[in-house]
């Protein structure tokens, strides 16, 4: 027994050397304008993912998306988001070559997540993605519209549609 704990205290430090000594002398790259490995990319989808499931509470949008509704959070994110994630009418240039994790256009890539999961990555932002907290510079009456806008951007009423498509 003692053989057998002596070996597995061993081959767990020897794991925790390697671990150590591959992640501070593994020539990692960071800039952010180069692509990561599909391994990095994958493991940090996955962990945001799951993130965002454990900590988003699942909450209703107190704003029906009505046509007003929908043309105010439209309005909000031209104001506030569109400098990274575009509009409808072009992409941010700044927003896809900037950053990475590249920045998702939404006229292009709309959000594939729940509404309350939209209000709380934009409430409280991503950390090391270059994604803000919005919480402290928008009301949560604003936030709810961008989060509905986001949510419905692939089904708008027309007129918000027509105002989405057109470059402002």
């Amino acid at each position: 027994m003692r053989h057998f704990l002596a070996g597995a205290v061993s081959g767990a430090a020897a794991v925790t050397v390697v671990f150590v000594l591959a992640v501070g002398l593994w020539p990692w790259r960071v800039e952010a304008t180069r692509t990561p490995g599909a391994g990095e990319v994958t493991a940090m989808k996955s962990l945001l993912n799951r993130a965002v499931e454990r900590e988003a509470v699942r909450l209703a949008n107190p704003f029906p998306p009505s046509a007003d509704n929908l043309m105010e959070g439209m309005k909000l994110f031209r104001d506030d988001c569109a400098g990274c994630h575009g509009d409808g009418a072009q992409p941010s240039l700044w927003g896809t070559t900037s950053f990475f994790p590249r920045v998702p256009q939404f006229a292009t890539e709309p959000p594939h997540r729940p509404e309350w999961q939209i209000y709380w990555i934009v409430k409280n932002g991503i950390r090391n993605t270059g994604m803000g907290a919005w919480g402290q510079l928008m009301t949560d009456d604003q936030l709810w519209k961008v989060s509905g806008f986001l949510s419905h951007v692939n089904s708008l009423p027309q007129e918000v549609a027509d105002a989405w498509s057109k470059r402002q």
